[in-house]
């Protein structure tokens, strides 16, 4: 069994190699979408779409869930898995793309996941350092969770560059990536650094975001390592409602018409 343990006695493990438990300390809100976790006060589907990986280690980006009755979370789903480094090498620094390097766990492309209303969810960034340990540390979306309180037993991973509260390792919103540049992240975006880009609204979600993360390795906290978009998809009952629209509007149309015909 490969485990996550905390030094303040709350535990992580992973009951199986699909599974990872860490701590939970956020309070629950109506709705959060970025580094204080992600929750929805209904069941609300996001379709994720892989943009592009750079670096040496090889990622896997899972959907994680806060587990009721126990102060941890376990993962419930892989949306993408890189099988190599990179497309060529060092080359464009370790750049993946998708179809190359980087697949869906589905035939799609995109990958669509339904949260759970009043569950509380983040983004885990698993990677592989070079030891062929799929498991061997992570990134979590969410701050607090990114702490020297946490280590892996196996690997002994632990965020010794964090504080006890946690770092932000992933950035949310309509941000620039510089690649192949030595600019800094708040360079590259006027100044506004990577605390500028911890959550985004609903109504930003809806119209299509970015998130991407940054796994820690270099300490250049450029946040380009992996990165993929994110969008609400459309309710098939809203889809139905907007068609019953057009079609209302069409016969009002169509009547009104009618009544401004002259009489023959």
């Amino acid at each position: 069994m490969t485990a996550l343990t905390s030094t303040k006695r709350t535990s992580l493990a992973i009951a199986s190699i699909t599974t990872i438990l860490l701590s939970t300390c956020t309070p629950a809100r109506a709705f959060m979408f970025g580094t204080t976790g992600i929750q929805f006060d209904e069941d609300t589907t996001v379709r994720f779409t892989f943009d592009e990986s750079h670096g040496i280690y090889q990622s896997s980006l899972w959907v994680a869930q806060s587990q009721s009755g126990v102060a941890g979370y376990s993962n419930v789903s892989r949306l993408f898995y890189e099988i190599k480094s990179s497309d060529n090498g060092p080359a464009d620094e370790w750049k993946g793309t998708a179809g190359n390097t980087v697949f869906p766990n589905s035939g799609s492309a995109g990958q669509s996941f339904t949260f759970l209303g009043g569950q509380v969810y983040a983004l885990l960034l698993w990677s592989d350092t070079g030891s062929g340990l799929q498991f061997e540390q992570y990134a979590s979306s969410s701050t607090f969770m990114n702490s020297p309180e946490w280590f892996a037993a196996n690997s002994r991973f632990r965020r010794e560059e964090c504080l006890v509260a946690g770092c932000q390792q992933a950035v949310f919103g309509d941000f620039n990536l510089s690649y192949g540049s030595t600019e800094s992240f708040s360079a590259t975006n006027g100044g506004i650094g990577a605390d500028g880009f911890q959550a985004v609204t609903i109504a930003q979600l809806a119209q299509g975001t970015k998130i991407s993360f940054d796994d820690g390795g270099g300490g250049d906290a450029d946040f380009q390592d992996f990165s993929v978009g994110a969008q609400l998809a459309p309710e098939p009952v809203t889809l139905f409602g907007t068609l019953l629209g057009i079609g209302a509007l069409g016969a009002a149309r169509t009547q009104r018409k009618r009544h401004l015909q002259p009489k023959k």
